[in-house]
């Protein structure tokens, strides 16, 4: 597997869910995590089958972990007596189903790690995903009031855990503290005491904060407005190096029926460049009536590819939902009104497509409506987006699909049923995810975000199994947990600062 298992974009990392009774995340809704990148990392609690297991003590003893892991209540697929976590037990005994956080886990899968970044950000530890034994423990620089993301990211084959922290600098002297932005880049196969072989800072302007968009093979810094950025910044998770990528004029094919030049914001970073969006404004129905052509909302994927040229037949709409490996993930409508932010819902269908990220060529569609409203926003699946180790199965959002066979599968809200924001799939085409309720904010709206509870604010999320190969779908019960990522022989959990890996049966 060339990626991590997910991808975020995030608003301000900060911190991951705490256990299900009281969990209290850093970021209010108002600034919320937007998916999108880059998935090296999810951290989602909630869901188990009715017969999951309760916590017990176990007899294993993993390197390095604790020497009575916690068995985590988890889905029957799973064995909580074979693996290891990093506590003897949690906070508090989960009796209701969590929420996912800000992604302080990461994994990377060539090099059998999995990493977890401490919530204050003093400490990264990468963990052998077999045994539990630390593999390696980084510590950054001291920053104060710091919210954190890590992240796992591909580049010519050798992976980097990048740590992404917001916060300020300590004042001291004639220095005031000053907010800022550090990256560090950490080699996944360090030593034992790991250092970083790049560290940029990168001072936050004092009229706007700043957001990461992160994905598995690029990483952007810039000013946030409903998934684009405004002075953003590129860093090559392979160099270290920065470059500034400010809006561009684009030629753009089939606009309006002909040809126009349009400005372009930057979304996020990829192996393929830098995806950007634009929207016409001019010369077309903007007000979405019936009267003239069509407005163009669309993406331009680096200098390779447009949107126009690969939308499918009457999308005049198309929105970059999320990228991981070689695909990215779009959704598509026949028009919009340009006054309105295109949503999936019930009033017409939504084409999602999985397209080759250098080519623009379709490899797999499906059409879906929801019984929810929820908005369409570039770059808002990527946390919720995956393939399986295996490359058969990609799950993205409440989208499922089988890329041997080319056919997708919605997991949407219906007048009957509740919709499924997925968090891991197998090679077997067995999958997890969260059972999506919305709470009528911005964020709970936005599609495939997975969900963030205000500060102060308890999250009951539940969990759900679901068939890729068959299509059906499960509830599990309210107190089991969701892994986070699949591998062929076992799963990541994580709830409270517990992290736990446990044997698949």
């Amino acid at each position: 597997m060339s990626h991590p298992p997910s991808t975020w974009l995030v608003d301000r990392p900060g911190s991951a869910c705490r256990t299900a009774r009281h969990r209290r995340v850093a970021q209010r809704v108002a600034a919320s995590v937007l998916l999108a990148a880059a998935l090296a990392a999810v951290s989602a609690c909630g869901g188990s089958d009715s017969d999951a297991q309760q916590p017990s003590p176990s007899p294993t003893r993993p390197q390095g972990t604790s020497t009575t892991p916690v068995r985590l209540p988890v889905p029957d697929g799973f064995d909580a007596t074979r693996g290891w976590s990093t506590k003897a037990s949690p906070e508090t005994p989960d009796v209701q189903a969590g929420s996912s956080g800000f992604p302080l886990v990461a994994v990377a899968p060539r090099s059998n790690l999995v990493v977890q970044a401490a919530e204050d950000a003093s400490r990264v530890q990468a963990y052998d995903l077999t045994t539990g034994k630390v593999a390696w423990t980084f510590t950054p620089a001291a920053l104060s009031s710091a919210r954190t993301g890590v992240f796992v990211m591909t580049v010519g084959g050798r992976e980097q855990v990048l740590l992404a922290r917001q916060g300020k600098t300590s004042g001291d002297g004639l220095n005031q503290a000053a907010p800022t932005v550090t990256v560090d880049i950490i080699p996944a196969g360090s030593p034992t005491k790991a250092t970083a072989a790049h560290h940029l800072d990168l001072p936050v302007p004092s009229d706007q904060a700043l957001s990461f968009a992160a994905s598995d093979s690029g990483f952007l810094v810039g000013a946030a407005d409903h998934g684009t950025y405004s002075q953003a910044t590129v860093i090559d998770p392979a160099t270290g190096a920065k470059r500034s990528v400010p809006a561009k004029e684009v030629t753009v094919p089939g606009c309006g029926g002909s040809t126009c030049t349009l400005s372009a914001t930057p979304a996020f970073a990829t192996s393929a460049g830098v995806v950007s969006t634009y929207e016409q404004t001019t010369g077309c129905d903007q007000w979405g009536n019936g009267s003239g052509q069509p407005c163009t909302t669309g993406f331009q994927v680096g200098d390779a590819w447009t949107s126009t040229t690969t939308a499918p037949r009457g999308m005049h709409t198309g929105i970059p939902l999320a990228v991981t490996g070689n695909y990215l993930i779009a959704a598509w409508h026949a028009s919009d009104s340009q006054t309105d932010q295109p949503t999936l819902s019930v009033d017409s269908k939504t084409t999602f497509t999985v397209q080759d990220l250098a080519t623009g060529k379709t490899i797999a569609s499906v059409s879906c409506t929801s019984a929810d409203r929820l908005t369409l926003q570039p770059g808002s699946a990527q946390s919720s987006t995956r393939t399986s180790a295996n490359g058969r199965y990609l799950v993205s959002g409440q989208t499922a699909f089988d890329l041997n066979s080319r056919t997708g599968r919605c997991y949407t809200s219906s007048a009957s049923s509740k919709g499924i924001d997925f968090t891991a799939v197998g090679d077997d085409g067995t999958a997890y995810g969260l059972i999506h309720t919305g709470d009528g904010s911005d964020a709970s709206n936005l599609y495939g975000r997975l969900p963030i509870a205000p500060d102060g604010t308890d999250s009951t999320e539940q969990g759900a199994h679901v068939d890729l190969a068959a299509g059906s779908a499960k509830a599990l019960s309210a107190a089991a947990e969701v892994p986070i990522y699949l591998a062929a022989s076992n799963g990541v959990f994580r709830t409270g600062e517990v992290l736990a890996v446990y044997a698949r049966r």
